[in-house]
C-alpha cells in the first residue's frame, strides 16, 4: 500500500515537472513569436515610410514636396496640394518610350539569355570537359566578387570598336550572360537524376533533344527565376545603358527618371512619380512569381 502511494505521488510530481516544463516552454515560444512579430513590424515601417512619402510627393507641387519632411509630420504621407502635373509632365516628355524601350530590352534578353544562361549551365553540370572546374570557378563564382561597373571600360571598348554605341546591340548582348544565372541552372540541373538521362540517351535522343524535351520542362521554377533575375537586371540597368546608348530613342526608363536631376534644379515630384511609375513592373512580377523564386532558390544548392 505505501510503495502504491509512493508510485501515485512520483507520477504526480512528473506530471507536475512535466508541465511546468511545457509551460516555460510555451511561454519561451511565445516570447520568440512576439519579438519576431516587433522586428517584421519595425522592418516594414522602415521600408513603408519612405515608399508612402514618395507617393504622397509625386502628387505634390515641387515647392511642396519637403514641407512637412523637415520636420518630418504625418501630414507628409498626405499630397500638400493634389496634383497630377508630375505625371503629366512626364508623358508630355514620352516617358513611355523609355518604358516601351526597356520592356523590349528586358523580354530579349529574358528569351535569348535564358536559353544561353540554360545551356551553359547544363553543360557546367552534365559533361566532363577540361579546364571545367577552373572556368566555373574563375568565370562563374569569382564574377560574384567584382561589381559590374569595374567591367564598364573593357565592355565599351570593346563594343566601340565593334561599331555598336546607340544601337540596340550595345543594350542587348552584354547582358544575355548572367553568373548567377549560370549558377543557379548548374545547381539545379546537377539535381536532375542521372538515371533519366541515361534513359533518354539510351532511347536515342540527341543531347539537344533531351535537353529542350527533358531538362527545360523539369525547370520551370529555376527558369522562372532566372527570367525574374535577368528582366529585373534590365529594367533597374542605368550606368551601361547611359554609357553606350544616350540616344533619345534608345533611352530606357532609369536613364529617363535621372532626367529630372539638373545641374541647378532636381524636379522631385516628378523624379518620384517616376521611380512610382518604374517600380510598378517588377511589382508586378514578382507577387505572382514569388513562390517559384523561394522555390528556386531553396532548390537550387544556394543553401550548400
Amino acid at each position: 500500500m505505501t510503495e502504491q502511494v509512493m508510485t501515485e505521488q512520483t507520477k504526480s510530481i512528473t506530471i507536475q515537472a512535466a508541465s511546468r516544463l511545457g509551460s516555460k516552454r510555451r511561454r519561451q515560444e511565445l516570447l520568440e513569436t512576439t519579438l519576431i512579430y516587433i522586428l517584421l513590424v519595425f522592418v516594414a515601417a522602415i521600408v513603408l515610410v519612405p515608399l508612402l512619402w514618395a507617393i504622397a510627393a509625386s502628387f505634390t507641387p515641387n515647392n511642396l514636396v519637403f514641407r512637412y519632411a523637415y520636420p518630418f509630420s504625418w501630414r507628409a504621407f498626405l499630397p500638400v496640394e493634389f496634383t497630377l502635373d508630375a505625371y503629366r509632365n512626364l508623358f508630355a516628355r514620352n516617358f513611355e518610350r523609355s518604358m516601351i524601350n526597356t520592356l523590349i530590352l528586358g523580354v530579349t534578353v529574358v528569351v535569348v539569355g535564358g536559353v544561353v544562361n540554360a545551356m551553359a549551365g547544363f553543360a557546367f553540370a552534365r559533361f566532363n570537359f577540361v579546364g571545367k572546374r577552373f572556368l566555373f570557378i574563375f568565370t562563374i563564382l569569382v564574377t560574384f566578387l567584382i561589381p559590374i561597373d569595374l567591367t564598364a571600360i573593357p565592355r565599351f571598348i570593346l563594343v566601340n570598336s565593334l561599331g555598336w554605341i546607340n544601337t540596340w546591340q550595345a543594350l542587348i548582348v552584354p547582358g544575355l550572360a548572367s553568373s548567377m544565372v549560370i549558377f543557379l541552372f548548374r545547381q539545379f540541373f546537377e539535381e536532375i537524376p542521372q538515371d533519366l538521362i541515361d534513359a533518354a540517351r539510351v532511347d536515342g535522343a540527341s543531347w539537344a533533344r533531351l535537353f529542350m524535351a527533358v531538362v527545360l520542362p523539369l525547370s520551370t521554377p529555376v527558369m522562372i527565376t532566372a527570367s525574374l533575375l535577368l528582366f529585373l537586371s534590365q529594367w533597374d540597368s542605368f550606368f551601361w545603358p547611359l554609357l553606350v546608348a544616350p540616344r533619345p530613342e534608345l533611352r530606357v526608363i532609369q536613364v529617363e527618371i535621372s532626367n529630372n536631376v539638373g545641374q541647378f534644379q532636381t524636379l522631385w515630384n516628378e523624379l518620384l512619380a517616376g521611380s512610382m511609375l518604374a517600380a510598378i513592373v517588377p511589382i508586378l512580377l514578382m507577387l505572382p512569381f514569388q513562390r517559384y523564386y523561394v522555390s528556386a532558390i531553396t532548390s537550387s544548392g544556394l543553401k550548400e
